[in-house]
């Protein structure tokens, strides 16, 4: 197998356990706290890099405490952080309630993610070659995702865009991608498809593929 880059987004949860969510102006007392690595690019960095393959890692981090624990938290893994960015901005964080039947509500502030530009990211991409893997999400500028997605094709690299949070994704990107993986939600925003079954999945699909995917 070829290299496999990912460029996205670190952020640094926060997590309140608390037996119901509190109502609007309403404090919660009690509870469990836990904070943990997340953010979609880092998240599929570490399961890549569990699974036994060389990964580089591209993503923006703030210079703060969060920054310098997700850093030492990827290179534990055996992730090649030298294209990771600081910037002077706070890194990516969410806050997450989760209540005693798993019901949540989260707000996530993007930090450093918002500012991962194509200039940041391209010392990276050189020396990709056909049937290298790149992963993509929407946690940093769709602009960056854009110019990142046409560089890497134009190249033979294998473009996959988990596409979450979901977003309007243009018909030039879509023709960029080898594999675009959403969900049952990110479906139905891409297409317009009520996904419920087997079947609504496929029609959902065949837009897709239609679209300009090649899977």
């Amino acid at each position: 197998m070829g290299k496999v880059v990912i460029i996205g987004s670190s952020n640094t949860d926060m997590v309140i356990r608390s037996e119901r969510l509190p109502r609007v102006g309403e404090s919660v007392v009690g509870g469990d706290f836990m904070m943990a690595g997340g953010g979609k690019g880092a998240n599929q960095a570490v399961a890549a890099a569990r699974m036994g393959h060389n990964v580089r890692f591209v993503a923006a981090l703030g210079r703060d405490i969060f920054g310098d624990d997700a850093l030492r938290s990827y290179a534990e893994y055996g992730i090649d952080t030298a294209y990771i960015v600081r910037k002077d901005v706070p890194s990516g964080i969410a806050l997450i309630m989760v209540d005693s039947h798993a019901q949540n509500s989260i707000s996530v502030a993007l930090g450093a993610n918002s500012q991962l530009s194509y200039e940041d990211v391209l010392p990276a991409l050189e020396g990709l070659e056909e049937g290298d893997i790149l992963l993509l999400q929407l946690e940093i500028p769709m602009e960056t995702v854009e110019a990142v997605a046409a560089y890497a094709s134009e190249r033979g690299a294998l473009v996959v865009l988990n596409p979450a949070p979901a977003a309007k994704l243009s018909a030039e990107l879509l023709s960029k991608l080898y594999l675009i993986t959403p969900n049952q939600t990110e479906a139905e925003f891409l297409t317009g498809v009520e996904v419920y079954d087997l079947e609504s999945a496929q029609s959902a699909s065949s837009i897709l593929r239609n679209s300009g995917v090649s899977r």
